[in-house]
């Protein structure tokens, strides 16, 4: 059996960071140290250069000069026009991906979903949060269009950034998104027209930005 290959440095660096935002132990607005940043990957500060400059084309970051690194911040508005973009160009993504996603794909899907469940009902929304960005890049994953899969993933690390400083769901809001999950992996596996997906996937996400939007205003006024 052949060994997986080791990451590279900066990948090291990206992932640790991207983990960080995701995870919500960075948070928007938060300063980045390189030095410490270092320290913590055991990298000299050349990958994490190249970390930074890989997460700030993705929209995760910022860099300005003088002024160093720190966690994007995205206001209620800006993140309306990321999740109006996000909807649509996902809806499309999802329905040139379903056909082909395979059995062990969508089973996968189903069991983030049951996860994301339980990590709601224990309180943990940096997990849920996890299991919605993964949830999501996997109905993407077999889209033949590889410019879009780009695309959407700079979209969702934004959204999955801000989603990490909101609080989390209320029991109803995440027991609709669930059921809208599951409807919509059913409804993939049944073999359902490209069109009932493309408006599936365009409602779930249209569902969700509202909220968003809302805790982001309620994080603003504190």
């Amino acid at each position: 059996m052949t060994a997986s290959p080791t990451p590279s440095k900066s990948q090291r660096v990206y992932d640790h960071l991207l983990e960080g935002v995701v995870g919500g132990r960075l948070v928007p607005g938060q300063n980045l140290n390189i030095g410490i940043i270092a320290s913590e990957t055991g990298v000299s500060m050349i990958p994490v250069r190249e970390a930074l400059r890989r997460l700030q084309s993705e929209g995760v970051i910022i860099v300005e000069h003088h002024r160093g690194a720190r966690v994007a911040e995205v206001g209620p508005n800006a993140y309306r026009d990321v999740m109006q973009t996000q909807a649509v160009l996902e809806a499309l993504a999802v329905s040139l991906s379903a056909p082909h996603l395979t059995l062990d794909e969508l089973d996968r899907a189903r069991e983030l979903n049951r996860d994301m469940d339980a990590a709601h009902r224990d309180g943990d929304f940096h997990r849920y949060n996890e299991g919605s960005l993964e949830f999501h890049r996997i109905l993407q994953s077999a889209c033949p269009n590889r410019y879009l899969r780009e695309t959407l993933e700079r979209g969702q690390l934004r959204i999955a950034a801000v989603r990490a400083a909101v609080i989390g769901y209320s029991a109803d809001i995440a027991e609709r998104l669930s059921q809208e999950h599951t409807e919509l992996l059913d409804r993939i596996a049944a073999g359902a027209v490209p069109a009932e997906i493309e408006r599936l996937m365009r409602e779930h996400r249209d569902g969700t930005s509202a909220h968003d939007a809302d805790g982001l205003r309620a994080l603003a006024g504190k």
